[in-house]
């Protein structure tokens, strides 16, 4: 009996043992759990800390979201002319925490602290109040351009003025607003601006200049005497035509007329053939000598004109001489291009010197032509055409006689002048020179030296060298004689020695 009492209290025992022990457990359990659970949300509250620092956007839970007053919120409008304007005072809280998307005319302003609606057509009239909006005061874009500079041609870059597009400007306000953005610059919203149709890079545009100054880049540099004259396309740009869109294009008959009127102008600028010059006669001093004769610098229009227009076509680049058909015997401002040694004749005097390094080397009385409308030895500034010895002198050739003159000369020293064969010769059946004998007893133009005489001036000039003549008191010309019938000198005119004389 004993015994099995005994046993019952054991078994009690261990039952509140494992009761106990079976508690703990849970207890145990339960307590893993909280501490688990716990350190769960200190992790979220964590990432959800790190996530706000990286700048990721959350909505906060319901419990604590804060509403956003609409009267807080603006947009700032940057236009390109520096000016500002504020979207503002269109926005309203939405009927609930989505917008009402069944009015197709409400548009959502998604914000951090809660979103907002606002009307497109409330927007459009405040965007339409902004005086940037006011065509009256747009200036068009312009486009680019090219221009004739003194420097030739060049392109003006395009002008984007401040015309907008309205229906780009609207898109790119509701885009900014849907991104809850606070400021957006206009200049950089695409289309918002009207743009010009052409650009300065417009390939077009840049084979067009490149066209121009191929046409003017051309550079020829004259030397004249005394100066230098350059021609490029600082000139040769103003010898294009402007079409009425603004282009350029060389126009043949224009280009060339101009081209050859720059030839004449350098003719007329440059030439001194056919010039009155100041000249320092002998006792005398500066006298003017008529600007008759060949003696001068003279530029040959036909040929410059065709070189010219070849270097232009081709874009030559150069420095030259121009075409000429003759030039002076010495720098333009040495005794007004005659120089230092030249022939100098006092008509009136009838007297001839020879200079030589600006000093007499020679003198001699003459005798010139006779003082009548045939026969007088014209004033001017001439040049020693050729020299020759032991030539004969033919007179006037009578008409239907082939090889009779009027008269045939042999002379031992002939240095014409003049083209029409007026020289200077020696006069050997002459008693006499010098007075005035020239007046009614004189040649037939031609200068009448001693034997003696020409032979030095012969020994002592060169082709090309200048003979002045000039007159230095005043003249007057009897009427031409009248013509006498004669059989005439016949004279092969084919002999070496034959010249033609005045």
């Amino acid at each position: 009996m004993k015994k099995k009492r005994k046993r019952q209290k054991n078994r009690m025992l261990l039952l509140l043992t494992a009761v106990f022990v079976f508690g703990g457990l849970l207890v145990a359990y339960g307590i893993l759990s909280l501490a688990k659970s716990g350190k769960e949300d200190q992790m979220a509250q964590a990432a959800a800390a790190r996530s706000a620092a990286e700048g990721e956007i959350e909505n906060p839970p319901e419990t604590v979201k804060q509403t956003m007053d609409p009267a807080d919120y603006q947009l700032t409008l940057q236009f390109r002319n520096g000016d500002s304007q504020t979207v503002k005072g269109i926005f309203r809280e939405p009927p609930s925490a989505t917008a009402d998307s069944s009015d197709g005319n409400v548009r959502t302003v998604v914000l951090p602290e809660g979103n907002l609606v606002y009307r497109t057509s409330d927007l459009k009239q405040l965007l339409d109040s902004f005086p940037e909006l006011q065509e009256s005061g747009w200036t068009q874009p312009e486009n680019a351009r090219i221009e004739k500079q003194d420097s030739g041609f060049v392109i003006i870059p395009e002008t984007p003025g401040t015309a907008l597009n309205r229906d780009a400007l609207v898109s790119a306000v509701e885009q900014a607003l849907s991104g809850g953005r606070e400021t957006l610059d206009l200049e950089q919203a695409q289309d918002v601006y009207a743009q010009p149709a052409v650009k300065q890079d417009n390939a077009d545009l840049q084979a067009q200049l490149a066209q121009l100054n191929q046409i003017t880049g051309a550079s020829i540099t004259y030397r004249l005497p005394g100066e230098e004259v350059t021609l490029d396309g600082s000139t040769t740009s103003g010898w294009l035509t402007q079409n009425a869109d603004g282009t350029w294009t060389r126009d043949d008959a224009v280009w060339n007329q101009h081209v050859s009127d720059f030839v004449s102008q350098l003719a007329a600028d440059h030439d001194t053939i056919n010039r009155d010059r100041t000249f320092p006669a002998t006792g005398i001093g500066n006298i003017t000598v008529k600007g008759t004769g060949y003696y001068g610098y003279e530029i040959d229009e036909p040929a410059e004109t065709a070189q010219l227009t070849q270097e232009l076509d081709s874009g030559t680049v150069t420095t030259r001489e121009p075409c000429r058909v003759q030039t002076e015997y010495a720098a333009r401002d040495d005794n007004s291009g005659i120089g230092q040694n030249y022939v100098e004749v006092d008509l009136s005097r009838q007297h001839l010197w020879v200079y030589r390094d600006g000093a007499v080397a020679f003198e001699t009385d003459v005798v010139s032509g006779t003082m009548n409308e045939s026969y007088y030895t014209p004033e001017g500034v001439y040049k020693i055409l050729d020299k020759k010895q032991n030539a004969t002198l033919l007179g006037d050739a009578i008409p239907g006689k082939k090889d009779y003159y009027t008269y045939t000369q042999p002379v031992s020293y002939w240095m014409p002048f003049t083209y029409t064969g007026i020289g200077l010769h020696d006069a050997s059946w002459r008693g006499a020179f010098g007075g005035d004998i020239y007046v009614s007893d004189g040649s037939h133009g031609c200068v009448n030296l001693p034997a003696a005489a020409a032979a030095q001036i012969f020994n002592l000039v060169e082709i090309q060298e200048p003979v002045v003549c000039y007159y230095s008191q005043p003249y007057s010309l009897a009427s031409a004689p009248e013509g006498q019938q004669t059989e005439g000198v016949y004279y092969n005119s084919a002999d070496s020695g034959a010249v033609q004389a005045g």
